[in-house]
């Protein structure tokens, strides 16, 4: 049998150097087999889904998440979106009072409700109507949505101070392509900005409020950041910059897709619906979570896809596979 020299061992024989090779390939392969496989991080804590694009949202114990977003007492998340009359969309960015409206369930109906303002109704699903469809905009993309109609638009024109329209998109109308980093073609999204699912955990959470000093504008709460899961219990705060795919409750399996990169909307202080003056959360999280190499605003949260549909409720515990 042929004799290998090297400098660590005098005399290995090329059969032994073969089978230690396997022996390591081997060991290298369970090893990352069992890296893939799904570990318990948590609970889900809380649900949150978004009727009305940058308006108050609702929660509930359960709610079914489908590949276009989480769904909750009959209406889907970001269904419906404030626009100008030109189809532009617009949010607290623009008009931080928007944080002000608050929507409810009843029904069939969508009622909006506002300081100073009686309530008004909205069906949920009005049937598709031609002469009523126009064209909108979210950041680049265009697509076609529903007219509300004239009272919800006087309604909120009124309340907000400028002349603005509302939009839902009913069955029959066509969703867009989720455009965020690692979307698939079954990533659908209606009017959420970037993807199908937006997911905080309470730990990191705390660790950032930890970092902030004590305003009197109030302290910073995850209804600043506008999630719809909540997970509770990791180990670790930011443990979730290292998930690639998660299972939830027995059914429910998403895959994530990228950091959330935050804009100025958890800036908003939702007691005087007005943009803070110390610019927190965003002033501290430019100081430790910022990653030039990924986007030139700070990370906090993950995006998130569904792979298979399921019911989700309060209480589900979380699995997670690591990158």
């Amino acid at each position: 049998m042929a004799v290998w020299s090297g400098p660590l061992s005098s005399k290995v024989t090329l059969g032994t150097i073969a089978v230690a090779a396997a022996v390591v390939t081997a060991a290298v392969f369970l090893s990352k087999r069992k890296q893939k496989k799904y570990e318990l991080v948590g609970k889900v804590s809380a649900l949150n889904c978004y009727p009305v694009k940058s308006c108050g949202g609702i929660t509930n114990d359960v709610a079914f998440c489908t590949v276009s977003g989480i769904q909750m007492l009959n209406v889907k998340d970001r269904q419906f979106v404030i626009v100008h009359p030109n189809g532009d969309f617009v949010t607290q960015r623009q008009l931080p009072k928007m944080a002000g409206i608050e929507t409810v369930c009843d029904g069939q109906d969508l009622v909006l409700r506002a300081d100073g303002m009686p309530d008004i109704r909205v069906p949920l699903y009005p049937k598709l109507d031609r002469r009523k469809v126009v064209l909108c905009r979210v950041w680049i993309f265009h697509l076609e949505a529903q007219d509300c109609g004239d009272e919800v638009a006087s309604w909120i024109s009124e309340y907000l101070s400028e002349d603005l329209r509302l939009l839902v998109l009913v069955p029959g109308l066509e969703m867009r392509q989720s455009p965020t980093a690692n979307a698939i073609s079954t990533d659908k999204v209606v009017f959420a900005d970037q993807s199908p699912y937006h997911i905080i955990t309470e730990e990191s959470l705390a660790n950032l409020v930890s970092r902030i000093e004590p305003s009197p504008e109030g302290q910073i709460t995850m209804k600043n950041f506008r999630p719809n899961i909540v997970i509770q219990g990791i180990k670790e705060a930011w443990d979730e910059d290292n998930w690639s795919h998660l299972k939830i409750g027995n059914s429910l399996k998403m895959r994530v897709l990228a950091p959330c990169d935050r804009c100025a909307i958890p800036t908003v202080n939702l007691a005087t619906l007005q943009r803070r003056s110390d610019e927190e959360p965003l002033r501290t999280l430019r100081i430790f979570r910022m990653f030039p190499e990924i986007c030139q605003s700070p990370l906090f949260g993950i995006f998130a896809g569904v792979d298979v549909e399921s019911t989700v409720r309060v209480g589900d515990p979380v699995y997670a596979v690591r990158k």
